[in-house]
């Protein structure tokens, strides 16, 4: 036995009442030809602490903790984790006997990888020590590590170290956990840095990433009934970021941002949205519930950590049928190099994913977008903004896009980001069209002189030409060639699909905005899209579902509650009418529920409320509410020559509904009129064009 070697490979801690117990292990961990140290004299309850076991700690690669009753009592046994911890030490804990462990020591193990070695059972016991081992680095003899190959596997990945009410909230909804080879969490928190040497990519082999994915919140449930998941089909769940830093959360929010949008061109990959990802941060839904839920059968995983001049990531891709590990890495490199860094990552991710690439393909993901770290900053930091879709963030998207544009002229990104904006503050009513879709356009085409292949820039043009110009060939061409660069964007497979509704072509824009909702499943936007395009073409009970989904999604998001009540739900009740009103209530600046519950009177014949309403709407919002908007209430009112002037100055002014107008079902009385087809006609609307 090697107890005496001071470089010793592995370190057993362990409390004296369970010495029996351990010199069977350390004999077992000889003949495999593993050098072990341990206290041969027992310090326990000693005053002072030995140094020997000191420099043995720190002389060790592995440090295998013994868990039972015992140890968990044992003060010198938390020393020396902290010490191993605090040395950037790998931790094996070693379970003798089903053990409650305390709270420090919980904290401390979180997520690492766990082995028994209960008696009666050491054989198999002894296997999974020497695998388990020989993964962490630990020089095992050839004929040992074989047999322990050939054995069955007793560890267990899905452990965790908890306390037992930590154990219990988590029960039945714990996730796949890695961390051997990775140091204890305390350590991390009290900002001990594990980051090595320069540049490389070290591959780890798999279950050494302590990737600890329990930490995302539940947004929505997995689906009612469970389906095999195409492992194709791949979701990047934001990263966990160690420590406390806001740096290196933003690094993450990048480096997340930049893997799905690398992943999303290639060919036989179908990648889901960054934002529904984003779902998930903080949820104790298993893979599998989370595969379920986004209809993806790969998870890629990570968690990212920065010291004063490094960034280290660990990777792990999980399939979400079986929740096996897959491949996983550890990646480091300095912050100058991050920008290099995403790229590495990008590839061999991809490679991984795919099971090899084209040159084609290498090289794309090779490109860089910018070499200037702070101006992708400045542009995640917009996209942030641009996501919340209030006129605050429309307003901080601007300052951060012009930020990034300004650090790197060439950077095209940017460019699509402040086109984005400026295409929807008009459609939000935040600015006028005339105003703000010429500068979208300048924005767009611009992006795509730097990048001809950038598909964000089709995007944002073809929703200029439909919305604004109404050059329908030009919108469909425009469309088309973003999805052609990059068909799993799900901003060009929902807008497309808007357009496709609003000039007719049913079947196809009904399977685009569904593609985009398979891209982006937690959207209730697209989802509320979905609705609508069933509306239009007169699929009101498949729209119910869609429309359903988006209001349970999000009880408040007014366009869904006005198809759910006002376009869709014939029979109203006193209740309906009820839940309006204290809607109004909660949102007394929204129009839109306004309008809902005028028409909710209408359909229950109490013209005389319809009516009250509209003075309210007209008194607290005419300018505010589209005149598109206020067209179709005043139709429904019957007030047909101030819908006919409102559709018409909704025109002129190119509000971004004037199109949507053209093709809803319920305007279908006018829609025949022939004053209602000269307008549409004037705007060479493909529905009116002779």
């Amino acid at each position: 036995m090697s107890t005496n070697n001071m470089s010793a490979e592995v370190f057993i801690s362990y409390a004296s009442q369970d010495r029996e117990r351990i010199i069977d292990l350390v004999k077992r961990l000889d003949t495999a030809g593993v050098s072990v140290w341990i206290d041969q004299m027992s310090i326990e309850g000693a005053t002072m602490w030995s140094q020997e076991i000191v420099a043995a700690i720190r002389n060790c690669k592995v440090l295998i903790l013994a868990i039972s009753e015992n140890s968990a009592d044992s003060e010198n046994v938390v020393k020396e984790v902290a010490l191993a911890s605090e040395g950037r030490k790998r931790i094996l804990p070693v379970y003798l006997a089903s053990a409650e462990i305390p709270e420090s020591m919980a904290y401390q193990l979180a997520g690492i990888q766990r082995v028994e070695f209960f008696e009666g059972d050491e054989e198999a016991g002894q296997q999974s020590v020497i695998r388990a081992l020989a993964k962490l680095g630990v020089t095992v003899s050839e004929e040992a590590s074989t047999a322990a190959a050939g054995a069955s596997k007793r560890i267990s990945h899905g452990a965790s170290h908890a306390s037992p009410g930590q154990a219990k909230a988590k029960e039945g909804a714990a996730w796949v956990k890695i961390a051997a080879g990775v140091v204890g969490a305390a350590a991390l928190a009290a900002g001990v840095s594990f980051l090595g040497g320069g540049g490389s990519v070290i591959t780890t082999p798999l279950g050494q990433s302590q990737t600890n994915i329990t930490s995302m919140v539940e947004q929505t449930p997995p689906l009612a009934k469970s389906v095999t998941l195409d492992t194709n089909r791949v979701v990047v769940l934001p990263f966990k970021t160690i420590g406390t830093s806001g740096e290196t959360a933003d690094l993450g929010y990048g480096l997340v941002s930049t893997l799905t949008s690398k992943l999303q061109p290639l060919q036989n990959l179908v990648v889901i949205a960054k934002e529904s990802a984003r779902k998930y941060e903080d949820t104790k839904l298993s893979p599998k519930e989370i595969g379920q839920a986004l209809g993806a059968g790969t998870i890629v995983t990570g968690e990212i950590q920065t010291s004063s001049d490094k960034v280290q990531v660990n990777i792990q891709l999980v399939n979400a049928n079986t929740e096996a590990l897959g491949w996983g890495s550890t990646f480091t490199k300095t912050k100058d190099e991050f920008l290099d860094l995403q790229n590495e990552i990008a590839t061999q991710l991809a490679s991984e994913l795919k099971g090899g690439l084209d040159a084609a393909e290498a090289q794309q993901l090779a490109q860089k977008a910018t070499d200037n770290a702070e101006a992708q900053a400045e542009y995640q930091a917009g996209r942030r903004e641009w996501d919340k879709r209030s006129k605050q963030g429309f307003d901080n998207a601007i300052k951060h896009f012009e930020k990034a544009i300004e650090l790197d002229s060439n950077y095209a990104d940017p460019y699509v980001g402040l086109a984005d904006t400026f295409g929807l503050i008009s459609a939000y009513n935040f600015a006028s069209a005339n105003e703000a879709m010429p500068q979208a356009k300048s924005y767009a085409e611009k992006a795509i002189e730097i990048n001809p292949d950038l598909a964000g820039a089709y995007t944002s043009l073809g929703w200029v030409y439909v919305n604004y110009e109404y050059d329908w060939a030009a919108a469909d061409s425009s469309f088309r060639k973003s999805i052609q660069l990059n068909p799993n964007y799900a901003t060009a497979n929902h807008w497309f699909g808007l357009f496709l509704s609003n000039i007719g072509k049913h079947d196809e824009a009904i399977a685009s905005v569904k593609k985009a909702a398979q891209l982006n499943p937690q959207s209730m936007i697209i989802q509320s899209s979905l609705g609508q395009v069933h509306i239009i073409a007169g699929r009101h009970e498949e729209a119910s579902k869609f429309v359903d989904r988006a209001h349970q999604m999000n009880p408040y998001f007014s366009t869904a509650i006005w198809f759910k009540y006002a376009k869709l739900k014939e029979n109203h009740t006193e209740e309906d009418v009820a839940a309006m009103q204290e809607l109004i209530k909660q949102f007394p600046n929204q129009p839109m529920h306004r309008k809902t519950l005028l028409e909710v009177y209408l359909k229950m014949g109490n013209r005389e409320a319809a009516l009250d309403q509209m003075v309210d709407l007209l008194e607290s919002f005419d300018g505010v509410l589209n005149n598109c908007h206020l067209a179709d209430t005043f139709f429904l009112l019957g007030k047909n020559e101030e819908g006919y002037r409102r559709l018409e100055k909704g025109i002129e002014a190119r509000e971004t509904w004037a199109t949507t107008y053209g093709s809803m079902p319920f305007l279908k009385k006018v829609m025949q009129e022939p004053r209602f087809r000269e307008l549409y006609k004037k705007i060479d609307h493909p529905l009116y064009v002779d």
